[in-house]
């Protein structure tokens, strides 16, 4: 309950805001550039950190990570709360995705130390997922109630007694875990990274306002491409590199990351669309549009619940294939949208794909977190993190500019961004088909940790380095 908590806080704070933006730009005033990024700058914090805070939390501690991560993001709830000018709200929510990306891998690498067998890793690990994706689906409803019965700033409020729960929680039942060995990994190589993701997540949130051909935005992109091979240069010629090589030959973590970002494109750009055809197409309010998603958890938490009498009896590949095969077909409500459907399309995306996200997430994600060694279990989670976020980032990027492609005409727009988006489930089942086994695969304990109990000390051994 406790790393539910935190994991719970950092899917609310991603969408929280956007139904207050309005409220923001009539009391702040904000630019238009402000605005933009008074919405993005947490997720551009969130992604673009991600692996060096995973990195960081398994040499120094996941519980450790954990804490800063909280306290992160409490102080700046309490300067959000308190902000009188744009840049001040700005920085906050730079800090608040600061503390997510401590976080967020955290709670999943934690994880593995407090259910070490498999069966109760997996049925932790389908929590996880249904969570994560609660805190965000759950953003825009309390939101749009807090807006109307408070104001903009009850958003920041609204984490501290979360924070305060989870920190006196965590202190009281979440053990202590690191790696053994704890030599730094690759600087040169996790900084050329960290600078690559920055960039990239930039580009992709500047994109839809400057325009995919911009200059600038072509230019962060080649930069980006080439920061990363850089880092992946790096990793070659390191004895200590972030994850192991043979992690990354492992067909099971390369198709399960891979199927995942394609799965938060879809997913991530639909919430998008369905947000803006309620609110803009129907005339629903904030609240009024929240309360109208809430049949995706339903579907969702269904889903979660199918991979967990699916996955030990037929492995990875089946549900995960038949999950994104479903996400795909949910788009075909959206496809055969008309100006007269009303919510019904809306209902029925939300009651397939979800069942179908539901289904590929947990079994995805516990594929990725069991080929990841246990002593690189944060920098595991947080290339799981990190795959999530920067593909939901880009399917927000890309079907929302497809929705507005065709000024005019909302559901042409609409459309194009569904067949997008389903084309895009569609590669995720084809990559799961191809590479996912078929068979469940064994899981042990980890060895290669030290964990302890939160009234232990460290014991000396741990501290020896490599």
């Amino acid at each position: 309950m406790v790393l539910c908590a935190g994991l719970f806080l950092i899917g609310l704070d991603v969408t929280v805001l956007n139904v207050a933006l309005p409220l923001i730009q009539h009391e702040l005033r904000p630019t238009p550039q402000g605005l933009l990024w008074i919405a993005d700058a947490y997720t551009l914090a969130l992604a673009g950190t991600v692996l060096a805070a995973g990195t960081w939390s398994d040499r120094h501690g996941r519980r450790r990570a954990f804490h800063l991560g909280l306290t992160l993001c409490g102080a700046a709830s309490l300067s959000g709360a308190l902000s009188s000018a744009p840049g001040q709200l700005i920085t906050a929510r730079l800090v608040m995705g600061l503390g997510a990306a401590l976080l967020m891998p955290s709670t999943l690498s934690l994880i593995t130390v407090v259910f070490p067998q498999e069966r109760a890793r997996r049925r932790a690990i389908a929590v996880w997922t249904l969570v994560a994706a609660l805190g965000a689906l759950a953003g825009p409803p309390v939101g749009g109630l807090l807006i109307e019965h408070f104001s903009w700033r009850a958003g920041f409020w609204i984490n501290l007694p979360v924070v305060v729960i989870a920190l006196a929680g965590s202190w009281r039942w979440l053990p202590e875990a690191r790696r053994t060995r704890r030599g730094p990994a690759c600087r040169a190589g996790l900084t050329a990274a960290t600078a690559a993701l920055l960039t990239l997540v930039w580009s992709i949130i500047e994109a839809p306002a400057r325009g995919w051909s911009d200059p600038v935005v072509v230019g962060g992109f080649i930069l980006a491409i080439a920061l990363l091979a850089v880092a992946a240069w790096s990793q070659t010629r390191t004895t200590t590199p972030i994850l192991p090589m043979s992690v990354l030959r492992d067909a099971r973590f390369t198709a399960s990351a891979s199927a995942l970002a394609c799965m938060f494109f879809a997913l991530f750009g639909s919430l998008l669309l369905l947000t803006l055809y309620l609110q803009t197409y129907l005339g629903y309010s904030p609240a009024r549009t929240g309360l109208h998603l809430l049949p995706l958890a339903a579907a969702l938490g269904t889903g979660a619940g199918l991979s967990l009498l699916l996955t030990p009896r037929l492995g990875d590949r089946f549900p995960v294939t038949t999950g994104m095969l479903l996400t795909a077909a949910g788009f075909g409500f959206l496809i055969h949208t008309g100006p007269g459907s009303g919510y019904a399309p809306v209902l029925g995306f939300q009651l397939v794909t979800g069942l179908g996200a539901g289904l590929a997430a947990a079994p995805a994600t516990e594929a990725v977190i069991a080929a990841i060694p246990p002593g690189h279990a944060g920098t595991g989670a947080a290339v799981n993190d990190l795959v999530r976020e920067v593909g939901g980032a880009l399917g927000i990027a890309v079907l929302g500019t497809l929705l507005t492609s065709a000024p005019g005409h909302f559901l042409t727009g609409l459309h194009h961004a569904a067949w997008t988006a389903a084309a895009t489930a569609l590669t995720a089942a084809a990559i799961a088909l191809r590479w996912l086994p078929s068979t469940p695969a064994g899981g042990g304990e980890d060895r290669d940790i030290v964990p302890r109990r939160p009234d232990q000390t460290a014991p000396r051994h741990s501290r020896t380095r490599t």
